[in-house]
């Protein structure tokens, strides 16, 4: 997961903007696309559970990793995030796709709902 953090926080890091992306991967872990859903503002973006689905559907993906950047720097997820993350495992679940990782970057860090305990 190493490689995945590092590209993350290269790819959205040091963006001005909160930013919300998705990775939609195969059965066998390999990237199928990976697309901007939204760009928001400094503190916020709007992602809407049903469409993060549907182009999970589109692209056939079994498993999707979600990902955004904390413009601020604190990697803490909010209770907006969690809720989020919740809200997206359960919907998933239903259609047999899985949530691997919701990740949060910073310039400087990166915050794994995995590597905490949280997914």
């Amino acid at each position: 997961p190493k490689i995945l953090f590092d590209y993350c926080r290269a790819a959205l890091g040091a963006q001005p903007n909160e930013t919300f992306k998705v990775i939609h991967l195969n059965s066998r872990f390999r990237v199928i696309d990976l697309q901007t859903l939204s760009e928001g503002t400094i503190d916020r973006a709007a992602v809407y559970p049903r469409r993060v689905i549907e182009e999970a559907l589109k692209r056939k993906a079994s498993t999707i990793v979600i990902v955004h950047n904390h413009p601020d720097g604190n990697i803490t997820p909010s209770d907006h995030d969690k809720t989020l993350t919740r809200t997206l495992v359960l919907a998933a679940k239903t259609l047999n796709i899985t949530v691997f990782d919701h990740i949060i970057v910073s310039k400087d860090e990166v915050f794994s709902f995995r590597s905490q305990g949280l997914l």
